[in-house]
């Protein structure tokens, strides 16, 4: 029988599942111990093995074959009826997917988040002048998000470096669930969060509202930075 790994709740994940009951496709979830341990069992060797990148959720059927990222996933567990008979109806389907990945789902978190205690802060990089080739700036930010992994079940992020190289700074969006920030909360997540300085959104302003739509979009005006994007990275 094919199983999806998984931590519990994740709304990812759900995708495989809703097209996998529509399509009749057979389908196990493991997503507690011991069939699944988040932070553990995607760590493994043999889990990497099949999966290298340990992204959750991974897709594996009976004969063997992997995937992962959700859409795939999705894709791969419907039938005609849900991904498109013809060539056209299937650019459809893709077309509304990509839709909902970059117009539906960052406004959509901003708006229902502050109705579930989950809160917005605003994070910047304090030592600019540390900050030098920007290939070793995106390291900063990636080395952070693998050493935050255990925290993606309760954090999303979406972090930007902007600038160019000897003129370069970080800002990123995060989002916790409760009111505070979750690094006190475990000294394994305590490594970076020094090196930034963190600011309590309000979630009905004007500038909050602006600041999550252009951070989940890369795209804006960013007036608060003062520098052209370069790239992004998201922590999920």
């Amino acid at each position: 029988e094919a199983t999806l790994y998984t931590y519990a709740e994740n709304w990812r994940a759900y995708k495989a599942q809703i097209a996998a009951q529509y399509s009749g496709a057979r389908l196990k979830v493991a997503s507690s111990p011991p069939a699944f341990t988040f932070g553990q069992t995607n760590r493994s060797p043999a889990f990497l093995s099949n999966f290298p990148l340990g992204k959750v959720p991974a897709y594996q059927g009976d004969d063997g074959f992997c995937l992962f990222e959700s859409n795939a996933i999705a894709h791969y567990l419907s039938n005609d009826a849900l991904r498109g008979s013809t060539p056209q109806t299937s650019a459809q389907v893709l077309q509304w997917v990509s839709f909902a990945d970059s117009e539906v789902i960052p406004p959509a978190s901003a708006w229902v988040f502050p109705t579930l205690g989950i809160m917005q802060f605003n994070k910047q990089y304090r030592f600019p002048e540390e900050l030098a080739m920007t290939f070793m700036s995106c390291n900063l930010i990636t080395g952070m998000f693998q050493r935050l992994d255990k925290l993606r079940k309760n954090a999303f992020a979406s972090v930007i470096l902007f600038g160019t190289n000897n003129n370069s700074s970080i800002s990123g969006i995060w989002v916790f669930r409760g009111q505070d920030l979750a690094f006190n909360l475990s000294e394994d997540w305590q490594i970076d969060y020094e090196s930034y300085s963190w600011r309590k959104l309000d979630v009905d302003s004007e500038e909050c509202k602006t600041m999550v739509k252009e951070y989940f979009a890369w795209e804006g005006e960013f007036k608060h930075v003062g520098k052209p994007f370069n790239q992004g990275k998201i922590f999920k």
